[in-house]
């Protein structure tokens, strides 16, 4: 059984390499697949690579759409075009995105009890890093996934997050890699596919009953003093 059939699947920050890869393995599963992004030609390119199920009435199983998320209007607008297409949203994505979480969203996730996953990877956010600033940085994450998702709750509304470490993409990098594998419990980087199953197990019903939950994919990194 595929987990995300006939699901929508809304990821934001999708022309990046975790982006691809989780949009990748939600349309094998049976997810309708929206990316939103900045740059078109990515998005594109990412869209083509997606497996498409034919008896899919509505030209096309998956959308790619660039533009601003985190502006409300851009936002509310993006919505009305999602439900008229699809006519539902079930869970958003969001990589390394600040979104306006507009109550059209919300409404529409409220009628799917659908989710959130908020996604953090630390070779997104600066070229430079410490420990005590990846941990601060989880900090924070796991504080708002509480936060958002204490509100939410009544609404039937899960937000759940995902804080990733270095991956193999990130090996050129010869000194932050070395730091991570010294200081990381499981001495190695993270792979792409193994950040994106905790996505898609979050984001799936497999995940009902949590909520406020940030996983950290990290190889123990976080365990370090």
């Amino acid at each position: 059984m595929k987990r995300f059939n006939d699901k929508v699947i809304v990821i934001t920050g999708a022309d990046s390499s975790i982006g691809r890869v989780t949009a990748l393995k939600i349309a094998r599963e049976g997810g309708n697949v929206v990316l939103i992004g900045s740059n078109s030609k990515v998005l594109e390119y990412i869209a083509s690579e997606l497996p498409e199920d034919h008896t899919w009435i509505n030209s096309g199983n998956h959308l790619a759409v660039t533009g601003d998320i985190t502006n409300e209007e851009h936002s509310e607008r993006l919505v009305s075009h999602i439900v008229e297409k699809y006519n539902r949203i079930d869970t958003v994505i969001s990589i390394n995105t600040e979104i306006k979480f507009s109550q059209a969203l919300l409404t529409e996730l409220s009628k799917t009890k659908g989710s959130i996953v908020n996604v953090s990877l630390l070779s997104d956010t600066s070229t430079s890093w410490s420990i005590e600033g990846y941990k601060q940085t989880q900090t924070e994450l796991e504080k708002y996934n509480k936060q958002l998702a204490y509100k939410l709750g009544p609404q039937g509304i899960r937000v759940n997050g995902v804080h990733a470490g270095l991956t193999t993409e990130d090996s050129d990098d010869v000194d932050n890699v070395k730091l991570f594998i010294d200081q990381s419990t499981l001495g190695r980087l993270v792979e792409m596919s193994e950040i994106t199953e905790a996505i898609l197990f979050l984001s799936s019903n497999d995940a009902c009953m949590i909520t406020g939950a940030t996983l950290a994919v990290d190889g123990g990194l976080s365990l370090s003093n």
